[in-house]
């Protein structure tokens, strides 16, 4: 990197150039006038013999004025040698001091930048502590990344030597409004990213008019001014999530200079309903995480080009929306209304829907005629975690979806046999019926010969084939179908909260193998469908290759099989006895999803074993004898279960770089609070972790503040202290069943705003936990085989009516010394069915 200067040197040797030529003009024009005279001379001769004193006079006066012309002449060309060496001099000087100056320019740069990386067009220096801005001056930089730093100021200087800057990320670092006050971001004319997240600004700085994305999450803002966008006309992308910002804080003028605005995120504020004036230009609004309680008919009035509406995690149900929300949305294609209160799948749903969420609310009936209206017709269908029941599904409520929907996932439930629907479908791909209560109408299964001919949904088995009753056949275009332990689980713990463990499942028409492949996770929605190639070229002798799942499971092997498929998108290799994962096991299969290595015996892992595998996503490590962490998983990686091992110890650093990772299962290891390093976690934004049976007397410090789930169930957990939970302010599930704990410190769970599930079962608790009626959102508690012997009428419910965002629907006090007819009615006042409370009668 550098730059050029031009000096005096370039100066004086354009003059130069131009006074030579003039030089070499006049010298020729001399030479002429010399010529001619000696011309002159030769005739003149006999003239001269006549007149010779005249002669010799003139001849004097001749001599005389050549001489003069000669040393006029003389003295110029001097002057002319003169200038030129002193240009010459100029040069040279100018050519040595130039190095010399840009050496000391970038020396003093590459000083200031520390332990900062470099490239050519981009400078990272994230995380390597600054304290103050550094000096950079490169005309070539076109991305600075600052983030996750110390900075408490910034001036207008700071980037005077960055004109070309395009991309600015000064997230978590510790500016505050006081640090704009100069305005030193608005000379950055090229500026199209900027990101101050995770700072303390309470209001928007003066920024740039050729801003195309600004990210402000994670902030202290309270309020948006009506002028503070004022000029940001070219802003596609604005995040604003994780504020505290509120109806009555945000002008309808606010958004009015946005009008190319396309996404616009506000997620987990305290919106209680829908910004009004938003720019009709909007394309995505995602607005998860806040207490919207209803959507009247202007809210949306105007966002003719809307396609994703994202209201997950809010208060709304259908009586709390109005006919025409919606309804009017002509480009509407997405809408997720997972975490709500929706009793039933809303009507009046917009013309050109394809996606609909519902997942995790109280749906327990599809209306007739629900979809019939949608063209080209709904898709996809999530209703997992409700309470349908066969009932609530009769032959009309997907009427209008048979040809279009390809995922349909009705999975934890309460149907109890397959809906009689399900025929219908034409071009369905992918469907989920996992922990429902399903036991009668899959009896006439005949089941494939493989290994486990004597397996049926019944009993919960591994990866198996089977094959579809008839009645259920779809057409060619569904030839894999996935089920996760459909049926009702025998054993006493199915029932139990997290408890539950799916397993990989395959049922298989018997038809030729040239449809779509399902692949899902266990324990949320998510699906990736594939085509499926005609032939498989290899396959590793006794293993089963079908659809890029190649099942190599229970075939007592000591390594990892040769030839494997390269466009293998699931490797089963559970229920053998590998020890060691070597160096290439794995080379060539890029294309590797999934890989299943659970219940062997492996205790060395390559640390360049994942390498090759560049898009896998889902790692099944479960019941083996690791005792650590696997070095340099894949970045892709989105799940990992290493429960049931022997892992003592994760060190700090053990997950860096996954920055995908969503969810980690590493219960069920001898791993005690000493065991996290410092660090152990850092980088990951998990949304889920569970580290259930272990050896922890406490809550783990310094887990991720992402989480929304966090399992430490059966564990030797003996008391949970004030700050223990503080980090965790996005959980919306804790389970905390079956440990030690007597005592929950006062203030503890006020830290916990958006919980809704706590399980403090089969503990030692002598009374309820304080801090619950404050708790808005909290829906179940289980508070059961505990030492509870007293019950307070102010235990669950606030006094003040409307502080509480939502009703319990699950209070269980079983197994404690306390009388049911001791508890006043008025106790559970805020629970929303009196089938709600299990409380039972103590039993010594």
């Amino acid at each position: 990197m550098g730059w050029g200067k031009r000096g005096k040197g370039e100066e004086s040797s354009g003059l130069m150039a131009v006074l030579k030529e003039l030089y070499a003009e006049k010298r020729r024009l001399m030479g002429q006038r010399k010529t001619q005279k000696e011309e002159e001379e030769e005739e003149d001769d006999d003239d001269e013999d006549e007149d010779d004193d005249d002669d010799d006079d003139d001849d004097d006066d001749d001599d005389e004025g050549e001489e003069e012309e000669e040393e006029e002449e003389e003295e110029e060309e001097e002057e002319a040698e003169n200038e030129e060496e002193e240009g010459e001099e100029e040069e040279e000087q100018e050519a040595t001091e130039a190095p010399t100056n840009q050496t000391d320019t970038n020396t003093n740069f590459t000083e200031s930048l520390g332990e900062c990386q470099l490239s050519d067009e981009e400078i990272s220096c994230r995380g390597v502590g600054m304290t103050h801005m550094p000096v950079i001056r490169d005309l070539e930089v076109t991305k600075l990344d600052l983030a996750e730093n110390n900075l408490t100021s910034i001036a207008p200087q700071d980037f005077s030597g960055l004109p070309n800057l395009g991309t600015l990320d000064l997230s978590k670092n510790q500016l505050e409004d006081e640090s704009f006050s100069q305005n030193p971001l608005c000379n950055l004319t090229f500026l199209k990213k900027l990101n101050l997240g995770g700072n303390q600004l309470t209001r928007i700085p003066q920024l740039p008019a050729s801003l195309e994305e600004l990210r402000i999450n994670n902030n202290k803002l309270s309020a948006l001014s009506p002028h503070c966008f004022q000029g940001l006309n070219n802003l596609l992308r604005l995040e604003l999530q994780d504020n505290a910002l509120h109806d009555g804080s945000v002008s309808p003028l606010t958004f009015k200079p946005l009008q190319m605005l396309l996404h616009l995120q506000l997620d987990n504020n305290n919106f209680r309903s829908l910004p009004l004036g938003l720019p009709p230009s909007l394309q995505e609004l995602r607005m998860s995480k806040n207490v919207i309680e209803g959507m009247p008919e202007e809210a949306l009035r105007g966002c003719v080009h809307l396609r994703l509406l994202d209201l997950s995690h809010n208060l709304l149900h259908e009586h709390s929306v109005t006919s025409y929300a919606w309804g009017l949305l002509k480009s509407l294609e997405d809408l997720d209304l997972s975490f709500n209160q929706f009793t039933s799948v809303p009507m009046d749903l917009p013309r050109p829907l394809r996606k609909l969420t519902l997942q995790h609310n109280h749906v327990s009936s599809i209306p007739a005629f629900t979809f019939r209206h949608l063209q080209p017709g709904l898709q996809s269908l999530h209703l997992s975690h409700n309470s349908l029941s066969n009932e609530g599904i009769d032959q009309g409520s997907l009427v209008g979806t048979y040809r279009s929907m390809a995922e349909l996932l009705l999975d934890n439930n309460r149907l109890r046999e397959v809906p009689r629907c399900i025929r219908q479908f034409k071009n369905l791909q992918v469907l989920r019926l996992d922990h429902n209560q399903i036991s009668s109408n899959l009896q006439d299964n005949p089941t494939h010969r493989t290994r486990r001919r004597r397996n049926s949904l019944q009993t919960p088995v591994g990866i198996g084939f089977y094959l579809l009753p008839r009645r259920y056949k779809m057409l060619p275009h569904c030839y894999l179908l996935l089920f996760l332990s459909v049926a009702q689980l025998p054993s006493p713990f199915s029932a139990l909260p997290f408890e539950q463990r799916g397993f990989w499942d395959f049922a298989m028409d018997s038809m030729d193998s040239t449809g779509l492949m399902a692949m899902m996770r266990d324990e949320e929605e998510g699906s990736a469908v594939e085509e499926v190639p005609t032939t498989i070229p290899v396959c590793p002798f006794g293993c089963h290759c079908r659809l890029r799942v190649v099942q190599c499971s229970d075939l007592g092997l000591t390594e990892v099989p040769k030839n494997l498929p390269p466009d293998t998108k699931f490797l089963d290799l559970q229920n053998n006895r590998i020890t060691e994962l070597k160096e290439n096991d794995f080379k060539g299969l890029t294309n590797l999803y999934g890989l299943s290595l659970r219940n062997n015996l492996i205790s060395k892992v390559h640390p360049k074993t994942f390498a090759p595998l560049k898009n896998m996503q889902k790692l099944y490590f479960s019941k083996n004898l690791l005792t650590t962490v696997p070095k340099n998983l894949p970045a892709s990686l989105v799940e990992m279960r290493i429960h049931e091992n022997r892992i003592r110890k994760v060190a700090a650093g053990s997950f860096a770089g996954l920055r995908n990772m969503n969810c980690i299962e590493m219960g069920a290891n001898p791993i005690q609070n000493s065991g996290f390093e410092p660090g152990a976690f850092k980088g990951l934004k998990l949304n889920y972790l569970r580290i259930s049976e272990a050896k922890l007397t406490g809550v783990p410090k310094d887990l991720p503040e992402s989480l929304n789930e966090l399992h430490l169930d059966q564990n030797q957990i003996q008391a949970v202290e004030l700050e223990d939970l503080s980090r965790y302010r996005n959980l919306i599930r804790l389970g905390l069943g079956f440990n030690h704990i007597r005592n929950i410190e006062n203030g503890s769970l006020s830290y916990l705003p958006m919980l809704r599930e706590l399980h403090l079962d089969n503990n030692r608790l002598n009374r309820v936990p304080t801090g619950l009626p404050d708790m808005k959102y909290l829906q179940v508690v289980y508070l059961h085989s505990n030492n509870i012997s007293q019950v307070g009428v102010d235990d669950f419910c606030p006094r003040g009516f409307g502080m509480k965002r939502t009703f319990y629907n699950g209070i269980s006090l079983f197994a404690n010394p306390v009388n049911y007819w001791e508890v006043q009615p008025a106790t559970f006042r805020c629970v929303s069915d009196r089938h709600a409370i299990q409380f039972g009668n103590y039993k010594k």
